[in-house]
């Protein structure tokens, strides 16, 4: 990456073939994480015989204002902008602690867990260890001066 590249916001060229790969991967797993929670709301509504089978997950309140926040680090992460990375550690590890409590009171009160509440479970622990990854910091975020 030039200098005059730096100075104009630019994106930062990937430093390796594979520079791409990994905060794409984390933008399409954090829409994912979307995905499963709308797709689990819209489940549990069409057809509330499989609720025991789902479980306990997230809901249509948490899921509004879950999904911007969510899209917008999708985006950012797949254009691999430098402020991103940093929003999208922040984003997915409050996320991520916050349904292991709910996880752990879920599961000290008896209430079924299901298909849905581990799957939601592992899919932002997921997308936490590849946030997480050297691979991708380096891709989204400029090298210092």
């Amino acid at each position: 990456m030039t200098t005059q590249s730096a100075m104009h916001g630019a994106a930062p060229a990937p430093s390796a073939p594979g520079g791409l790969a990994l905060p794409r991967l984390a933008a399409l797993l954090a829409f994912a994480f979307v995905a499963l929670v709308w797709g689990g709301i819209w489940l549990r509504n069409t057809a509330p015989a499989v609720g025991p089978l789902l479980g306990q997950a997230i809901g249509a309140t948490g899921a509004m204002f879950i999904t911007p926040i969510a899209l917008a680090a999708a985006l950012g992460l797949w254009l691999r902008q430098p402020w991103d990375w940093w929003f999208s550690v922040i984003v997915a590890a409050y996320q991520t602690v916050s349904y292991m409590l709910f996880v752990m009171v879920v599961l000290a009160s008896g209430d079924a867990t299901g298909l849905l509440t581990w799957l939601t479970g592992l899919l932002l622990l997921v997308l936490l260890v590849v946030l997480l990854l050297p691979g991708t910091r380096r891709a989204c975020t400029p090298p210092p001066i």
